[in-house]
């Protein structure tokens, strides 16, 4: 039940309990004249929203782009915002704006009764039932890749995994052959990134007509995945029958008031290729990249699939028995979630905690600070798989560990997203050593999704003697 402040009949309250909260200001970083803290933000994302929580608290509000942003760390607050109050909160117009620019009026960015039409014909099509039916997919797949290795050259696993994720997309998704499409896919959406981030750190969007490089390069992307994704709905409808993946869902899906529009279905196609290969390609990328770091866990991670799988595929039985992949999936979205940020807004003043939130105030959520807050995770700079059991997550604040957000919101993609992680994540230990060239060392670049940059994940392959995809008859 919302009850609301007598004080304030537009302010809404959390909770009977909370409304004996007095009234808390909310710290604010002043920052420079006119831009606050937009340079000091820009110049380091990272470092900057660890550092104003440490300075001020679990809430924070300061000055970015000419707007007001606040800064939220506290578990609980977070999970009134994803999950308990969950309709006063929608994407803020900001993040609206940038995304769609792009994505247009999908799932992922429209709100409201719109948003939950979508949702319920979209939902349907990520059944456990029918992401399963992919696992096979998925590990041949990355066998394939892997088969196209040479023992000892040197490979940007980036760029491989961010490849493989993209012909596994276009396979399970839309059950097409993306493999001539892959690198048209990733370097439209390596741009996209890039102009994104660009937008945010804008406080008024450029004119589409400005003939600027950036607008060239935005119009360039767009097109080219408009391109791949015209020529994937055109063959399904030709087609006229459910081929078992999404995108025939999407088309052949109906509630009363009829299916997706065209634009609907072009949205959220766009929405399924940015979503469904990007951010888990960057969370396979830092599984790896710590699976290298840490040569202890890859070990037992090999004890455990070979003990269960021994040198046959894995298969998604196998994963049942398999708890320590899920937990070092687990502690590697924790590390470094390639969903490092994501931002909500009010749709009314909201006081929750004693903090009110204003209507449309921006409100910034890091899931990178959370699995780095050591009252929610101990030593938490310490990559430990093991702390993951049952006691551990019982005991882990609710709004604590938010890898693919939560509550109505919370990512439609994520089995298909876990599994997929698992699966690769197996399959790799299997066959491959994680190793690093010697003395690379990763950025942290924190876009739209956290990934390595420009210079990528450098490592060398390096087979284990006994892998079984070496075997002549693999």
């Amino acid at each position: 039940m919302h009850l609301q402040s007598a004080e304030s009949p537009r302010t809404h309250v959390a909770s009977t309990s909370e409304a004996t909260h007095s009234k808390r200001p909310i710290p604010v970083r002043k920052g420079r004249p006119v831009i606050g803290s937009t340079i000091e933000f820009q110049k380091d994302q990272l470092g900057f929203v660890q550092d104003i929580h440490r300075e001020y608290g679990d809430v924070v509000k300061t000055n970015i782009s000419m707007m007001d942003w606040y800064f939220v760390r506290d578990p609980e607050i977070i999970h009134e915002i994803n999950v308990r109050q969950a309709k006063l909160f929608v994407k803020p117009a900001l993040a609206k704006r940038i995304w769609k620019l792009f994505l247009g009026n999908g799932i992922l960015t429209a709100d409201g009764e719109d948003w939950k039409r979508q949702h319920d014909l979209i939902k349907p099509g990520f059944h456990r039932h029918r992401v399963e039916a992919y696992g096979p997919i998925m590990v041949d797949y990355a066998q394939q890749m892997i088969r196209g290795f040479a023992d000892g050259e040197k490979r940007d696993m980036r760029h491989e995994i961010n490849g493989l994720a993209i012909r596994i997309l276009g396979r399970t998704l839309f059950a097409a052959d993306m493999d001539g499409a892959a690198d048209t896919v990733y370097n439209a959406m390596h741009d996209i990134s890039e102009i994104l981030v660009e937008h945010i750190n804008l406080p008024l969007p450029t004119p589409r007509w400005w003939p600027s490089a950036s607008n060239r390069r935005k119009i360039d992307a767009i097109e080219a995945i408009e391109g791949v994704l015209k020529r994937l709905i055109a063959d399904r409808r030709c087609e006229g029958t459910d081929a078992g993946d999404l995108l025939s869902h999407l088309i052949f899906a109906r509630d009363q008031e009829g299916g997706l529009s065209e634009q609907q279905l072009r949205d959220n196609g766009m929405t399924l290729i940015f979503a469904g290969h990007e951010t888990t390609a960057h969370a396979m990328t830092w599984a790896w990249y710590l699976l290298a770091k840490h040569p202890e866990v890859a070990d037992k991670l090999l004890a455990e699939v070979k003990a269960v799988a021994g040198d046959e595929p894995v298969n998604v039985e196998h994963l049942e028995n398999m708890p320590y992949v899920t937990q070092v999936m687990k502690e590697s979205l924790r590390f470094l979630p390639s969903v490092w940020a994501f931002m909500r807004a009010p749709t009314e003043d909201v006081t929750i905690k004693g903090y009110t939130f204003p209507k449309g105030a921006a409100i910034f959520i890091s899931p990178y600070v959370l699995g780095r807050d050591p009252r929610n995770h101990p030593n938490p700079e310490q990559f430990d798989p093991e702390r993951w059991t049952r006691e551990y997550e019982r005991n882990l604040p609710k709004g604590a560990f938010v890898p693919f957000a939560a509550g109505p919101r919370v990512c439609a993609g994520q089995g298909f997203a876990q599994m997929e992680m698992k699966l690769l994540l197996a399959t790799f230990i299997q066959n491959l050593v994680p190793t690093l060239q010697d003395g690379f060392v990763p950025e942290f670049v924190p876009e739209l999704s956290m990934h390595p940059g420009k210079n990528g994940l450098q490592c060398k392959v390096v087979f284990r003697e006994d892998a079984p995809l070496l075997r002549k008859d693999a």
